[in-house]
């Protein structure tokens, strides 16, 4: 300990764990030195120990039939694909680094969550993105934009993993905290999976890969400065670790992320059942003087820890060594229970591994709370009048940057070379089924019902899974929320759990893994501005076949187009109302978990009787936008009819939920009719495929074309 201030600091941190600390006294017979008081003090903060809301994640389900790894076992979660693969996928944040250096906090976020990946021994492949920034005018959030997708971007891409913008948002609360938040899926065969292997007494510890620094320690508490990214040296690493799982050469592997090596080792020592010895004065380090305390908890990156049987060590060092990356054997698997820390043969500190890993024996909280008084679905058209000029408000709308990106993506990031865009992003290998991904995270939803909110984000997940022509398996989420020391937060933390957790149970569908990210707000000129709370879905579904893939793009002129689900007189919670507002729009859209049962049901048999030619999901931005969005990839174009029932604005703009257009070709229209009159499904016909021009009620609306040209002048990339 360097100074005065610090441990009277750690002493106050830990005031309230005096019968916990004691406890651990006892069982190792001593006092506790200041080192273990500043560790406990690390190791029991809410970002490593999740000691807030862990009571709560715990109840979400983890279990599923194909689930191999789920939630909690490991740093990533595993389901299997069949044909003797898994899939292994995390979802994480780094939302508080890339605030401050957003192109090292974006690289560096994604460079974690592919080492989570790694650390079961699979190969990553794919990474999509949730980011959420400020005001779309300010500066700021153009340079924020930019230097997270180019850190991301670089770094993905000397990984060889193929990086897709699946969502970007704006809004006024992120001005000052961006979120950014990265899902990562890779690739094993069973055989390599690297879980509940035979590690035994005497089994070797090595962390490879970058030199230790001092860098990121205390960049959570938005101070000091963010660890730095080398993608050169983690694709090195990478391939090197992958090609060791290949032989069975590696007993453990784990990411050394958030609290660095002795988070590393706590968690080693809880899933083997052995404690681990650690000699810190063997650790390769950056610099020189650098403090015990700093090489414990130093978060540098591209650096991993892997545990090595005794007749494997010299293999391991030689693939290594060819490889020109750092190998150093610093520790041994021990018979006790303890993981003890060496210098120099001295023993500077000792601790009981569970005590310091969420889930086990690490102290908890029960924070006082106040149930929300929650927004529900209510009627806001009244307080609207209604546009007397549609096409001057379409174009009002082109200009709202959360609209114009999401054309943007849709046209542009997930188009493929060899497969047809849809809903969510298909993953092609010749050995398994297509696998799809995709992400939700509407927080405008979630700020008026995080309960609700949360729900919806869980079901348009599932339903771009079912509209590309997949099940879903599994997901990660990423929770967003404000400062903890504010009940309303908490109270937001809980809402959303319980709806996520109720949710998984209805549609079935396990979580694999996450994070919560709290203290997301700043305070300016005296007052403090919290983002909105932001539950990110990431989840991740299969296909039957490759011929069950479906578009969501318009192919044939004549095509006729229908709307399964039903349209209601709703705008609350919409980019409609957001942006003729100015501000946060109020309210939820209309949802019922039922009958998004029945439209997923229904899309699903409509796929594999292969009746219908595109399937598109309605969500943020309404229908309008929905229909242009498949327009536009081959210059199409619709002509519609409003029902008389649903006031126009709402029809086009409002983003009631349960609905999926879908396009149907002219010869098979009878037999589409007919299923869905068995399905029993609400749908509704509303009209066909044009060559380009744009119609609603029998009034012209412009051309394809001259949408593509409005949106990409105003698409925040340009």
């Amino acid at each position: 300990m360097k100074n005065k201030a610090n441990t009277l600091r750690v002493a106050e941190e830990l005031e309230s764990y005096k019968d916990v600390l004691d406890s651990i006294s006892m069982k190792l017979g001593r006092e506790l030195n200041e080192l273990e008081l500043l560790i406990y003090s690390a190791m029991w903060a809410e970002r490593v120990s999740y000691k807030s809301s862990y009571q709560w994640i715990k109840s979400l389900p983890t279990e599923g039939d194909r689930v191999i790894v789920g939630a909690g076992i490991a740093n990533s979660g595993a389901v299997d694909i069949g044909n003797d693969l898994c899939c292994v996928f995390k979802m994480g944040s780094h939302n508080h680094p890339s605030g401050i250096d957003p192109y090292e906090g974006a690289a560096t976020c994604v460079g974690d969550v592919i080492r989570d990946v790694v650390s079961l021994g699979a190969k990553p492949i794919i990474s999509l993105n949730s980011f959420r920034f400020g005001n779309q005018n300010l500066d700021r959030t153009q340079w924020l934009m930019e230097e997270v997708k180019k850190g991301v971007y670089d770094y993905s891409s000397l990984q060889y993993v193929k990086n897709i913008n699946s969502e970007i948002c704006f809004n006024s609360c992120f001005n000052c905290n961006p979120l950014v938040n990265i899902l990562v899926a890779g690739l094993v065969h069973k055989d390599h999976l690297i879980l509940n292997r035979d590690v035994r007494v005497g089994s070797a510890v090595f962390i490879v890969g970058n030199l230790t620094s001092n860098d990121g320690i205390a960049v959570d508490e938005k101070t000091g400065s963010v660890a730095k990214s080398n993608p050169d040296l983690s694709s090195s690493m990478i391939k090197t670790i992958l090609e060791l799982t290949e032989q069975n050469a590696l007993l453990y592997v784990e990411n050394m992320d958030i609290a660095g090596l002795v988070c590393a080792c706590s968690s080693i020592g809880v899933r083997v059942g052995y404690g681990v010895d650690i000699e810190l004065n063997k650790i390769p380090l950056a610099k020189d003087n650098l403090s015990i305390e700093e090489v414990m908890l130093s978060r540098t990156q591209e650096r991993m820890m892997i545990v090595v049987d005794q007749t494997k060590i010299e293999e391991v060092r030689n693939i290594f060594n060819r490889s020109e990356v750092l190998c150093t054997q610093i520790g041994t698997i021990v018979e006790n229970e303890t993981l003890t820390f060496f210098d120099d043969n001295d023993v500077v500190a000792e601790f009981f591994p569970e005590d310091l890993v969420m889930g086990y024996t690490a102290p908890q909280e029960n924070r006082r709370y106040i149930p929300l008084t929650e927004s529900n679905h209510r009627d806001l058209l009244e307080t609207i009048p209604e546009p007397d000029d549609y096409w001057k408000l379409i174009k009002h709308l082109l200009k709202d940057k959360n609209i114009g990106v999401k054309l943007h993506i849709q046209l542009h990031d997930q188009v493929e070379e060899n497969h047809s865009p849809s809903d969510a992003i298909v993953l092609y290998d010749k050995n398994i089924n297509p696998l799809c991904f995709t992400i939700s995270g509407n927080s405008n939803y979630c700020n008026s019902n995080p309960f609700v909110g949360t729900q919806i984000n869980m079901a348009m997940a599932v339903r771009r899974i079912t509209c590309t022509g997949g099940k879903a398996i599994g997901i990660n989420d990423c929770l967003n929320l404000g400062s903890l020391l504010d009940e309303k937060v908490y109270a937001q933390l809980v809402e959303s759990v319980e709806g996520l957790s109720e949710a998984c149970q209805f549609y079935d569908i396990p979580v694999l893994g996450g994070n919560v990210s709290f203290y997301n707000e700043s305070t300016i000129e005296g007052n403090r501005i919290s983002i909105q709370p932001t539950p990110v879905i990431g989840m991740m579904g299969m296909l039957d076949s490759s011929q069950h893939h479906t578009s969501y793009i318009y192919r044939k002129k004549g095509d006729m187009i229908f709307l399964i689900g039903q349209s209601h007189n709703d705008i609350a919670g919409s980019q409609y109302l957001q942006s003729i507002r100015k501000g946060t729009p109020e309210g939820i859209p209309y949802f019922s978990l039922y009958e998004e049962k029945k439209v997923n049901d229904c899309v699903h048999k409509l796929i594999k009787q292969k009746l219908i030619v595109s399937a598109h999901s309605v969500d943020e931005g309404g229908l309008f936008f929905n229909l242009v969005a498949s327009s536009m990839p081959l210059g199409f174009g619709f002509d519609i009819t409003s029902p008389a029932e649903v006031r126009k604005d709402a029809f086009l703009f409002g983003e009631s939920q349960s609905r999926v257009v879908v396009s149907v070709s002219m010869e098979n229209e009878d037999d589409f009719i007919d299923a869905m009159m068995e399905y029993g499904v609400s749908f509704s016909t509303l009209g066909h495929v044009t060559k380009g021009e744009l119609r609603i009620d029998d009034i012209p609306f412009g051309f394809i074309d001259d949408y593509k040209t409005d949106f990409q002048l105003s698409s925040p990339f340009d």
